[in-house]
């Protein structure tokens, strides 16, 4: 696929719409897709403000479209069903989770910039920079992209995973967190792990990154080691950590997420 950012709309072009209603997803049962032919539905509002080009794949051109705004009484399809976008990751796979998750931050990106921050006035896409654009300053405005850490702690057969207050009741995960102005990505990792579950760690190594549209991280995955102590949990973010016998783990996230992708290889190898 080549990846583009674009606004203009050719209805005499092949074009998809990915329609969104707030961090839902519209699912097709009938044709067992998330892609629409716009062509099939029927928007009787103006979206050319809350609708951005993702991309061409095979000529085709995929757009997102943000409906929270408009409502979805706007389309007449009996067969959508709108399903939370973090329990339809898990069943994509990488080349539909990248490029679902490219259409929710590009429509974040999208409607959280459409007026200027110095003059207020309304941002212009300008198509050769593929940014938001105000004459006012010459500022060119890009999709913003937040570097997180998330690491898996190690001491031979067993792992360290935490619940985060936020998860579901019995799921466990790997630790993780925001890299902070000025700090490498190991550092972050140091930091988040001794705030979190008050551990040192060494021998860090990396294993590899995920886009991930809540609303817009770009995760560093890293294994790290800790040969001694037991994790005291922060009371804050994470509500209970342990070590767990890679034999005997906890509910973990689906293996199509970073946290998975760790989790599952480390075991692999071991």
């Amino acid at each position: 696929m080549h990846l583009k950012r674009f606004i203009e709309f050719d209805s005499k072009k092949d074009n998809s719409f990915i329609l969104f209603n707030g961090d839902a997803i519209l699912y097709d049962n009938l044709n067992k897709s998330y892609l629409f032919d716009p062509n099939s539905l029927y928007l009787d509002t103006d979206y050319k403000n809350y609708r951005i080009g993702l991309g061409i794949k095979d000529g085709k051109y995929i757009y997102a479209v943000q409906l929270k705004e408009l409502g979805t009484k706007n389309i007449s399809n009996d067969a959508l069903e709108q399903i939370d976008l973090r329990y339809m990751l898990p069943q994509l796979s990488s080349a539909e989770f990248q490029l679902v998750s490219r259409a929710k931050q590009l429509l974040h990106w999208l409607i959280s910039n459409k007026y200027c921050s110095y003059c207020g006035s309304k941002n212009i896409f300008e198509e050769k920079e593929e940014a938001m654009y105000c004459p006012c300053n010459n500022i060119f405005t890009y999709p913003t992209i937040s570097p997180c850490i998330i690491t898996l702690v190690t001491n031979a057969n067993k792992i360290l995973l935490a619940r985060n207050k936020l998860f579901p009741q019995g799921m466990f995960s790997a630790l993780a967190g925001f890299i902070e102005a000025g700090e490498t990505a190991e550092e972050a990792l140091i930091r988040e792990v001794n705030e979190e579950v008050n551990l040192e760690v060494t021998n860090i190594k990396y294993f590899a990154s995920q886009s991930w549209p809540f609303p817009s991280q770009l995760m560093l995955g890293y294994y790290c080691e800790c040969l001694t102590g037991n994790p005291e949990p922060d009371g804050v973010e994470i509500e209970e950590a342990a070590w767990f016998d890679i034999n005997n783990l906890p509910n973990i996230p689906p293996p199509t997420s970073i946290a998975g992708k760790l989790i599952n290889s480390y075991i692999a190898d071991h």
